[in-house]
């Protein structure tokens, strides 16, 4: 029988000199060949021929022998006239075949999909999530369909272990489907009362009256829906926190424009995150504000920026705000970043108005930029007011823009100091342009903080330091024998710029150290002081 391995009748043999192996033809045996190696001659005999042990398959129990059968299987030629020896069964393919990317592909899209369903079952249905208003039963419904997708993947990425794949897909379904069973926050349609809270109801129905309130009152608490607003006010009475909620009845709101308002409520009246919106009929939304310790009166003050206070309703602690849409539309860019033009003054006012932080930033920029001609007064107040509020992360560019339209020193640089103060309480970093326009007032308030920020990285506030004046001589002093190395060349450069007379022995005394460069600074530092004094 014809052997089934290409080179079977090829020699394997051995150099005697080099021991590397070749294979040659059975032609060349007892013949004189020459290694490709080493160059060494030999013969080719059965002392250079290397043997291989022969082994048998009934002799090793490993089944991977089983794919590599010596005698043809059955499938190929025909032979005539003998029975073929079958030593094994013939091997599935699909066992034999690696897996394709398409079924790996499949696996991890069906696991993955139902992990993601389950975390958007989890956090989605918190107030304010994507899910939030959605029943139970819809959300049964996309975790089935998820569920049903990832079996049919995984069944399908695992044709080995198929029931195995089964099990692992019905188990991750059932863990799935539980999911909307424990995370029920949300569950209750929007408009039908504080969501995730049974027993709750609908604020459209007819609410239950309350001592001493007449129809008209009950009439109007059915139209807004205070449903919700009652709930919260209840639960935060029975925490006895102290805080409030109040209910903001928007009308004519924008969809598109009322996470934008609910931000700047948030960012106002330093509300619960939990604060919630209501949609009511006719475009309208009532907004849940809670958490907040600010009086109605207050409250509707700061929501004038959004349009016209209509009513406050006191019994019912509900704010009417007719919205103004049209404020929440960008000015033209080409008008808003043209200086020379007579509406760029005005338009960038404006923009410092909105509640968009994002408009608030690039009109800050563009004032920072340009000549302040008019409307300087109520730019630098406006800036001033933005400056100390909270939520901002801008404020460098507030003060660099205030810096140039602060008409009069001392407003601009308490602000900016008492933000500053505000910043190193909360061990944030201090934005260079904040201390800039203290320093260009020369509010030597500064001084102990700036002081402090100098010690521990000289580099970066040197020059601001020293811009303060002869004022920080004598924290300087105090600060100079415990410095050393890069500190010490600061202060000897800042003494030269500031220093007076009683600079001048300290300096003389630190001549005794030894390091070469450090003494330059000091001559150089003293003949500063010198010439300033006039000796």
């Amino acid at each position: 029988m014809s052997s089934q391995v290409p080179d079977d009748s090829l020699l394997l043999i051995r150099c005697p000199s080099c021991s590397q192996r070749f294979k040659v033809g059975d032609d060349l045996r007892e013949r004189t060949v020459e290694c490709g190696g080493c160059e060494h001659r030999f013969r080719i005999n059965d002392e250079v021929i290397v043997r291989g042990r022969k082994f048998y398959p009934s002799e090793q129990k490993s089944h991977g022998l089983n794919r590599f059968p010596r005698i043809p299987l059955p499938g190929g030629d025909a032979l005539i006239g003998m029975q073929p020896v079958r030593y094994s069964n013939v091997p599935d393919p699909a066992v034999l075949e690696p897996a394709s990317p398409q079924r790996i592909m499949a696996g991890i899209i069906g696991v993955s999909g139902m992990v993601l369903m389950a975390l958007l079952l989890m956090f989605g249905a918190s107030r304010g999530g994507v899910l939030d208003g959605m029943v139970i039963t819809n959300r049964l419904l996309m975790a089935g369909f998820v569920c049903v997708l990832g079996t049919v993947l995984l069944v399908y990425a695992n044709p080995r272990a198929r029931v195995k794949a089964l099990g692992v897909a019905l188990v991750l379904s059932l863990a799935l489907l539980l999911v909307p069973f424990f995370f029920k926050t949300g569950s209750t349609p929007l408009g039908s009362g504080t969501a995730g809270e049974p027993g709750t109801s609908s604020p459209m129905a007819a609410p239950i009256q309350q001592p001493g309130e007449d129809s008209a009152t009950l009439a109007l608490r059915a139209r807004i829906g205070t449903a919700p607003l009652v709930a919260e006010i209840q639960k935060l009475a029975l925490e006895g926190s102290g805080k409030q909620a109040v209910g903001l009845w928007f009308r004519e709101l924008s969809e598109s424009n009322r996470f934008l308002v609910r931000d700047y409520i948030l960012r106002v009246t330093d509300a619960d995150p939990a604060s919630h919106y209501f949609p009511r009929d006719g475009g309208d939304y009532l907004l849940v504000v809670t958490g907040i310790r600010k009086s109605l009166p207050e409250l509707a003050e700061l929501t004038s920026a959004l349009g016209q206070t209509e009513k406050i309703y006191t019994d019912l602690s509900v704010i009417e705000v007719r919205v103004r849409n049209d404020i929440f539309i960008e000015g033209s860019i080409e008008k808003l970043s043209k200086k020379d033009a007579p509406a760029f003054y005005d338009l960038n006012k404006r923009e410092l108005e909105s509640i968009d932080l994002d408009r608030v930033r690039r009109a800050v920029q563009r004032l920072a930029d340009a000549e302040p001609k008019i409307y300087r007064a109520d730019i630098s107040r406006k800036l001033i007011s933005l400056l100390g509020e909270e939520g901002l992360d801008f404020k460098g560019n507030i003060c660099s823009a205030l810096s140039v339209w602060s008409e009069l020193p001392g407003p601009a640089s308490e602000a900016a100091l008492i933000e500053v103060k505000k910043l190193v309480a909360k061990g944030q970093a201090v934005p260079p342009e904040i201390v800039a326009l203290i320093v260009k007032e020369r509010n030597t308030g500064i001084i102990p903080i700036l002081d402090e920020l100098w010690y521990k990285n000289p580099v970066a506030w040197e020059s601001l330091y020293s811009d303060l004046g002869q004022p920080v001589e004598d924290a300087v002093l105090a600060r100079f024998p415990n410095t050393s190395g890069t500190i010490r060349y600061s202060a000897v450069r800042i003494l030269g710029r500031v220093g007076g007379s009683r600079s001048l022995p300290v300096l003389t005394e630190a001549m005794s150290d030894k390091d070469p460069e450090l003494k330059v600074l000091i001559e150089q530092s003293k003949k500063s002081i010198a010439a300033r004094l006039g000796e």
